[in-house]
């Protein structure tokens, strides 16, 4: 008898059946079988663009005897699947009452349309009934820009404030909120500080931390990110920065003299202290600036001492007690405010507590200046505490 194949149609719930051969009497019988029920996604589903990869699962196809199964998947972007986007074939049959493909790299703002069949024995099933899912358009987010704090700069504030200029973005983005984090390697393997959920701010966004930072050498990067489209930009370069301990002059209020941004640092503290109502400074240059006449007194005068106030989280400042040549102690008591800077100045209003960290400096003279001026030098900044 010559060798035959052939397809039948069944009647009922049964479809298709894969032939036998009916030469051989050893053949198996024919298997007949169903097209798969589709399970998930839900008909009509929305996917973010970075939910991707979709997994597609089926109800595994019902037949009559034991048979290898494997699935074709197909996706076309019209309901009618004139024409067919992708097409995935060989899907191995799950084990369990399921079978599940995961599709990849689909394009966004496209509805796809999706159905599998049945193969069994080289035969191709019925599709199964069709199911329908939205992949949102791609939401793409741009860099920002830092700004401040510059690279490289010098950071005396403990809690300095962080700039970046607003990045760019395409897409139907939703709320576009920034990260922020310090570390102390360029990596950023391990960060100090991380703040996330910072909402965006116009044209520019800015966080403060809410604890202070520690003394070292830092790194500090942003990115924005977009939590209702699951997108987060790339960050920042890394800017570093040292954290230290002191005063950004820059930053300060001046009330009596000169800004001392513009005298020359020269001198360096060797020992500053406050008790019992004495205030010392010594210094590099002590004996060494030049004396200038003060008033009728004739020759007495080398400089000034200068105090740095913190009040409500900015530095107010000014030049306060004369001293003479090489003279580096100044009786100095609660009154300094008072005595030393108009009444109606923060700095005038201020009486220091018991333990309160304030700054001091030595300067050639400065408190009238220009009057009494001489070299325009100045030591660094210390910060000290204010003793009994």
């Amino acid at each position: 008898m010559t060798k035959r194949l052939s397809v039948l149609l069944v009647l009922g719930t049964l479809g298709v059946s894969a032939a036998c051969d009916t030469s051989n009497p050893n053949s198996p019988a024919p298997v007949s079988f169903t097209a798969p029920r589709a399970q998930g996604p839900a008909n009509s589903a929305f996917f973010r663009f970075n939910d991707q990869p979709i997994t597609l699962t089926i109800h595994n196809a019902a037949r009559t005897g034991p048979a290898t199964v494997t699935y074709t998947v197909e996706l076309a972007t019209s309901d009618t699947f004139s024409t067919i986007y992708r097409t995935i074939e060989g899907v191995a049959e799950g084990s369990g009452a399921t079978t599940t493909v995961t599709v990849a790299n689909l394009p966004g703002a496209t509805t796809f349309f999706w159905r599998w069949r049945t193969v069994i024995g080289g035969v191709t099933g019925e599709a199964s009934s069709a199911g329908s899912f939205f992949v949102r358009p791609q939401v793409i987010l741009g860099a920002p820009e830092a700004e401040q704090p510059a690279a490289n700069r010098d950071i005396y504030t403990p809690r300095p404030t962080f700039t970046v200029r607003n990045g760019n973005r395409t897409g139907p983005v939703g709320p576009i909120t920034y990260q922020f984090e310090v570390s102390t390697v360029n990596t950023f393997a391990t960060v100090v500080v991380r703040a996330t959920g910072v909402a965006e701010q116009s044209v520019r966004t800015s966080w403060t931390p809410v604890a202070d930072l520690p003394e070292a050498t830092l790194y500090w990067r942003a990115r924005a990110v977009d939590v209702e489209n699951d997108e987060a930009g790339p960050w920042t370069t890394g800017i570093r920065f040292e954290r230290k301990r002191g005063i950004d002059l820059t930053q300060v209020t001046y009330w009596v003299g000169p800004p001392v941004t513009q005298f020359k640092e020269t001198s360096v503290i060797t020992e500053a202290y406050h008790r019992n109502e004495i205030l010392c400074i010594f210094h590099t240059k002590l004996g060494v600036w030049p004396v200038t006449d003060f008033y009728d007194a004739g020759p007495i005068l080398e400089g000034n001492q200068q105090y740095f106030a913190n009040i409500n989280g900015q530095w107010h400042s000014g030049s306060s007690e004369w001293y003479r040549p090489g003279q580096a102690c100044k009786h100095v008591d609660q009154n300094v405010g008072s005595d030393s800077f108009p009444a109606t100045t923060p700095i005038g209003r201020w009486r220091p507590q018991v333990g309160e960290v304030f700054g001091v400096m030595s300067t050639t003279p400065a408190r009238a200046y220009p009057a009494f001026k001489t070299l325009d030098e100045r030591t660094n900044v210390v910060l000290i505490q204010w003793g009994q």
